[in-house]
C-alpha cells in the first residue's frame, strides 16, 4: 500500500476451535526416536547431516557418503537443492541410498533415517517422487522422511505431502525464508511466525536456525521458537497459544554447527530433543564423517555429563574439555574447528596438550579409502593410521567460486558447463548457464569478493568449510561469481543449468529449484547484510523446460468479440466489498457490473467462506452471466478463486466451477494466489486446467518485492517468473498511476511479460515464441487515471480490475465500467489527433463533454480530477465542491 512504510507480523493467536480445523503434524521426532531405539520420550539428539557437497555428487559417491556417515550417525537429509539433477537422477541415487542404509543397519545394529527431497512445482510430481521412494525403501519405508522446501514451493506443497503421505516424517525446509523473516527486513513476518505456521499446517520438523550458535542469523532468544513448536502451550511475543494436544513440530538445527558449538546450544535451550543436520560438522571433521557424527553425539554427552555435575563446579567450556580428554572424536573436533575452539574454549590447547597452529579446517580426508567404508565400497583396506594433520591455510572460496575473467556475452553465447570431460561442439555449448544479477552488501568488515564467493558456494556446491567428499565433477558444476562492482553493490553469478532439479515424471524444469539455489540459504548468511535478485537470464534451451502460459488475453479478446490482436483494454472489476457479501447480493453485484463491463474476479480472500459458500455463490454468478450475455449480446468473463493449501481442494474447486459454468466454461478463469500459496499451487492449476485463463494474484508479494525491502527479489523478477511457470495474467501494480507502490518505469515489467524479447535491468531475454503473460492492473484505478497510464505504457492491451473505479462511481457499477472503457477511448481519440494539438488532460476533458459516464467519473473522483486535470470544473461547467466520493448508489434497484 502506498501509505504504509512497512508492516510485519510478529505473532498471531488461533482460538482452539479454529486451530482444530488445521492438520497439525501426523509424525514427529518421537517416531524417529522409536526407530533409533531411543524410546518415545526425551530421546535426545538425533545426529544428522546434509550430504556435502550439497550438489555435485553422482549416485555412487552419494551412496558412499551416506554409508560413511551412517557408521556413526542417525539421519541424513537431501540438502534442499538435491533432487533429480541430470547428473544424479533419483532412479539411480535412491537405490544407492537404500543399499547404504541396509548395510549400516546390519553392521551397527541401529536404525538409520533418510529425508528424501520431494519438492516440486507440480503436486503430481511430488506424489510420484514420494511413491517412488517408498517403493525403493520397501520394508524400511518408515525410515524415509520427505523433505519439502516449504518457503519457495509454498504451503500447497507442504499440505500435498502432509495429506498424501501422512505416515512419513514431513521435513519442512525453509530455504529463502530470510527474504521476509530476517530482522533486517521490515515486511512480511518473523521467523517465529513462520515456524509457528509450520506446526499449524502439519510439519513434523522445521529448520529453526541455530539461535546464534551457528553461521546463520539468529539470537539466543530464538529458543522461544522451540518452545512454541514443542510445548503444548507457550508464550509468544504477544500471545499465549494453547495447542490442546496437537503434536509437536521438532526443531531442526543446521548452519555451521559442529560438536564444539552444541553444548552451549543445549544449555541455552534447556534440552537436546532436537534434530541436528551438521554438514560441515560431520564431513568437515579431520578424520571423516563417522568420527564427525560421533563427535556431535559426544557434544550432547559432554553437556549432559557437565550438567549432572560429573566434573564438579566448573564452567561448561571446561567440562567439555575434560570430556574431550577421554573421547577422541570430539577431541578431533577441537583439532579441526580450531577457530571455534579458540572462541568458545579459551586455553583448550594447553589443557588438551596441543601446540599446533589454528585453522578453520583440517586437511582433506579421503574417507572413501578408509577401512570404515571398505565393506560398502567393496574393497579390503587395512586400517589407516589416524593423523592430526592440520592445514595452515585458511579456507579461500574466492579461488574456487569466482572467476572475474568470464565474459557475460561468452557465457550467454558460447561457454558451456565447464565439464572438461565432455566433448561439446560450439553449438552444444551454447546457453549452459542461468545468470542472476544481485544487489548484495556484505556485513561490515567482510571483503566483497570473498563474501560473493561464499554466496555462490552456499547457492550451489559449497558450504563454509572444506568437506572430504568433493571431487572433480563437483567442482565442474560450481556456481561462479563472474562480475562484481562493490561501489554499486552489484554482483552477478552464473549457475550451470545442470545444478537445477528436474521432474521425474516428464523431465521438465522446476521454478522452486531455481529459487532454492538463487535465494536459498544465502538469504540468512551471517556475513551478508542483504542480497536481492534484480534480474535473471534463462538460456532458450533451459527456458523450454518450463510450462509457460497456455491461455492469455488473446483468448479473452476472442470471447469478447475483440479479435485476437491488439484487442485493447479488458474492463474488469473486483466485487466490492471484497468480503462480506452473501451469495445473492454477490450475484446481483456481478449482474450490475456486467451490464457495462467485461470481467469480474473474485478478490483474493473470497473463496468458500461460511457465509458465502461456493456451492451457493457460483450458481448466482452463472445466472448473472447468462442474463448479461443475453441482454448485452457480448461475452462476459469471471475469475473464480481456486487457491487452497491442498492441491486436491484446488482441483475440486476448479471442477466444480466448470460443472456449473457448463457451456460457458471458457468464460471462467481460475485465480490462484501465487505468492502466499506458492508456485506449486500455480503449477497445479496450470497443469490440471490448461484450457482456463490462469489468473495469478500476488497478494503479499510486497514482503520481498518492495523497494523498501533489501532481500528476496524485485517485482520485475517476480512477474518474469510468472511467465516462465505459466501464468496467463498477473497483477503488476499500476506503475505509479494507482494507490499501490510503483514507478512509471515499471512499464518494463509489461514489456518483459508481453514481448517476444525484452530488456531487463541487466539481461536481454528471448522468449522464442512462449505465449505472453498479460499485465493485470488494479489498486486505486479509475477512468481518470487510465489515459496517462496508457500513454506511459504505449498501448492498452491489459486487463483492468477496478473495484472502487466501478462500484465507487456516483451512478453505479454499469456507468463506472463504461467510464473506464471511455478512459481508453479518450486516450485513443487524443492519440489520433482528434482534438488537435492539445495536452492529454485537455483531450480527455474534451471527450468527457460528450460522454456522460466519464463525466460522472470527474464528478465522483474529484480529488483525482483536481490533481490530473487542472481547470476541469470550469471546462465542464461544474461548480460543486470537491470530494473523494459521490453519494452512494443503490444499483440493486436499478433497471
Amino acid at each position: 500500500m502506498g501509505d504504509v512504510e512497512y508492516g510485519k507480523i510478529y505473532d498471531f493467536y488461533l482460538p482452539p476451535s479454529f486451530l482444530r480445523l488445521y492438520d497439525g503434524p501426523a509424525v514427529n521426532v518421537e517416531d524417529m526416536w522409536r526407530i533409533l531405539g531411543k524410546g518415545t520420550s526425551n530421546g535426545g539428539l538425533v545426529v544428522g547431516t546434509i550430504i556435502k557437497p550439497k550438489l555435485g555428487l553422482q549416485p555412487k559417491p552419494f551412496g558412499e557418503a551416506c554409508y560413511a556417515f551412517w557408521q556413526g550417525g542417525d539421519f541424513i537429509k537431501n540438502d534442499e537443492p538435491q533432487g533429480n539433477q541430470v547428473f544424479c537422477q533419483m532412479n539411480e541415487c535412491i537405490p544407492e541410498v537404500v543399499k547404504a542404509m541396509r548395510a549400516c543397519i546390519k553392521e551397527t545394529g541401529v536404525g538409520k533415517l533418510f529425508s528424501a527431497n520431494i519438492t516440486a512445482d507440480d503436486p503430481n510430481e511430488m506424489i510420484a517422487r514420494g511413491k517412488y521412494c517408498l517403493s525403493q525403501f520397501g520394508p524400511l519405508s518408515e525410515n524415509c522422511a520427505f523433505l519439502v522446501d516449504g518457503y519457495v514451493a509454498g504451503g500447497t506443497a507442504v499440505t500435498c505431502a502432509r495429506r498424501n503421505f501422512p505416515k512419513q516424517f514431513l521435513h519442512y525446509h525453509r530455504a529463502g525464508h530470510g527474504s521476509v523473516t530476517s530482522p533486517q527486513t521490515q515486511r512480511g513476518y518473523t521467523a517465529f511466525v513462520h515456524t509457528k505456521i509450520s506446526r499449524v499446517i502439519g510439519a513434523s520438523g522445521i529448520h529453526t536456525g541455530t539461535m546464534s550458535f551457528g553461521k546463520m542469523e539468529g539470537d539466543a532468544s530464538d529458543k522461544n521458537i522451540a518452545f512454541m513448536l514443542q510445548d503444548d502451550e507457550a508464550d509468544g511475543p504477544y500471545y499465549h497459544q494453547e495447542w490442546e494436544g496437537m503434536k509437536q513440530t521438532t526443531p531442526i538445527i543446521s548452519g555451521g554447527m559442529n560438536a564444539l558449538r552444541l553444548p552451549a546450544f543445549f544449555e541455552n535451550l534447556g534440552h537436546s530433543n532436537v534434530i541436528l543436520t551438521a554438514g560441515g560438522g560431520s564431513f568437515g571433521h579431520k578424520d571423516g564423517p563417522k568420527p564427525g557424527a560421533i563427535s556431535c553425539r559426544q557434544g550432547e554427552e559432554a553437556w549432559k555429563a557437565w550438567k549432572a555435575g560429573q566434573y564438579g563446579n566448573i564452567s561448561l567450556s571446561d567440562g567439555v574439555i575434560e570430556f574431550a580428554k577421554t573421547h577422541e572424536e570430539i577431541k578431533g573436533a577441537f583439532l579441526t574447528f580450531q577457530k571455534d575452539a579458540d572462541q568458545i574454549y579459551p586455553g583448550w590447547k594447553e589443557k588438551l596438550g596441543y601446540t599446533g597452529e589454528s585453522s578453520v579446517q583440517a586437511a582433506s580426508f579421503d574417507w572413501a579409502k578408509k577401512a570404515s567404508a571398505a565393506a560398502f565400497v567393496g574393497t579390503s583396506v587395512a586400517p589407516a593410521k589416524k593423523e592430526s594433520n592440520v592445514s595452515l591455510k585458511a579456507l579461500d572460496q574466492s579461488s574456487r567460486y569466482a572467476d572475474l575473467s568470464l565474459d557475460e556475452a561468452t557465457l550467454v553465447k558460447r561457454l558451456g558447463c565447464r565439464l572438461e570431460c565432455l566433448v561439446l561442439t560450439s553449438h552444444e555449448r551454447n546457453g549452459k548457464h542461468v545468470l542472476v544479477a544481485y544487489i548484495m552488501k556484505p556485513k561490515a568488515g567482510y571483503d566483497y569478493l570473498a563474501t560473493a564467493a561464499h554466496f555462490a558456494a552456499e547457492s550451489s556446491t559449497g558450504t563454509n568449510v572444506n568437506v572430504c567428499t568433493t571431487d572433480d565433477f563437483t567442482k565442474s558444476v560450481d556456481a561462479l561469481v563472474y562480475y562484481i562492482d562493490p561501489d554499486s553493490e552489484e554482483m552477478k553469478i552464473a549457475y550451470p543449468t545442470l545444478l537445477f532439479d528436474r521432474n521425474i515424471i516428464d523431465g521438465r524444469g522446476m521454478m522452486c529449484s531455481f529459487l532454492t539455489l538463487a535465494i536459498g540459504n544465502n538469504q540468512g548468511m551471517g556475513d551478508v547484510e542483504y542480497g536481492k535478485i534484480y534480474d535473471f537470464y534463462l538460456p532458450p534451451s533451459f527456458l523450454r523446460l518450463y510450462d509457460g502460459p497456455a491461455v492469455n488475453v488473446e483468448d479473452m479478446w476472442r470471447i469478447l468479440g475483440k479479435g485476437t490482436s491488439n484487442g485493447g483494454l479488458v474492463v474488469g472489476t473486483i466485487i466490492k466489498p471484497k468480503l462480506g457479501l452473501q451469495p445473492k447480493p454477490f450475484g446481483e453485484a456481478c449482474y450490475a457490473f456486467w451490464q457495462g463491463g467485461d470481467f469480474i474476479k473474485n478478490d483474493e480472500p473470497q473463496g468458500n467462506q461460511v457465509f458465502c459458500q461456493m456451492n451457493e455463490c457460483i450458481p448466482e454468478v452463472v445466472k448473472a452471466m447468462r442474463a448479461c450475455i443475453k441482454e448485452t449480446g457480448v461475452g462476459k468473463l469471471f475469475s473464480a478463486n481456486i487457491t487452497a493449501d491442498d492441491p486436491n481442494e484446488m482441483i475440486a474447486r476448479g471442477k466444480y466451477c466448470l460443472s456449473q459454468f457448463g457451456p460457458l466454461s471458457e468464460n471462467c478463469a481460475f485465480l490462484v494466489d501465487g505468492y502466499v500459496a506458492g508456485g506449486t499451487a500455480v503449477t497445479c492449476a496450470r497443469r490440471n486446467f490448461p484450457k482456463q485463463f490462469l489468473h495469478y494474484h500476488r497478494a503479499g508479494h510486497g514482503s520481498v518485492t518492495s523497494p523498501q525491502t533489501q532481500r528476496g527479489y524485485t517485482a520485475f523478477v517476480h512477474t518474469k517468473i510468472s511467465r516462465v511457470i505459466g501464468a496467463s495474467g498477473i497483477h503488476t501494480g499500476t506503475m505509479s498511476f494507482g494507490k499501490m507502490e510503483g514507478d512509471a518505469s515499471d512499464k518494463n515489467i509489461a514489456f518483459m511479460l508481453q514481448d517476444d524479447e525484452a530488456d531487463g535491468p541487466y539481461y536481454h531475454q528471448e522468449w522464442e515464441g512462449m505465449k505472453q503473460t498479460t499485465p493485470i492492473i488494479s489498486g486505486g484505478m479509475n477512468a481518470l487515471r487510465l489515459p496517462a497510464f496508457f500513454e506511459n505504457l504505449g498501448h492498452s492491451n491489459v486487463i483492468l480490475t477496478a473495484g472502487g473505479g466501478s462500484f465507487g462511481h456516483k451512478d453505479g457499477p454499469k456507468p463506472g465500467a463504461i467510464s473506464c472503457r471511455q478512459g481508453e477511448e479518450a486516450w485513443k481519440a487524443w492519440k489520433a489527433g482528434q482534438y488537435g494539438n492539445i495536452s492529454l488532460s485537455d483531450g480527455v476533458i474534451e471527450f468527457a463533454k460528450t460522454h456522460e459516464e466519464i463525466k460522472g467519473a470527474f464528478l465522483t473522483f474529484q480529488k483525482d480530477a483536481d490533481q490530473i486535470y487542472p481547470g476541469w470544473k470550469e471546462k465542464l461547467g461544474y461548480t460543486g465542491e470537491s470530494s473523494v466520493q459521490a453519494a452512494s448508489f443503490d444499483w440493486a434497484k436499478k433497471a
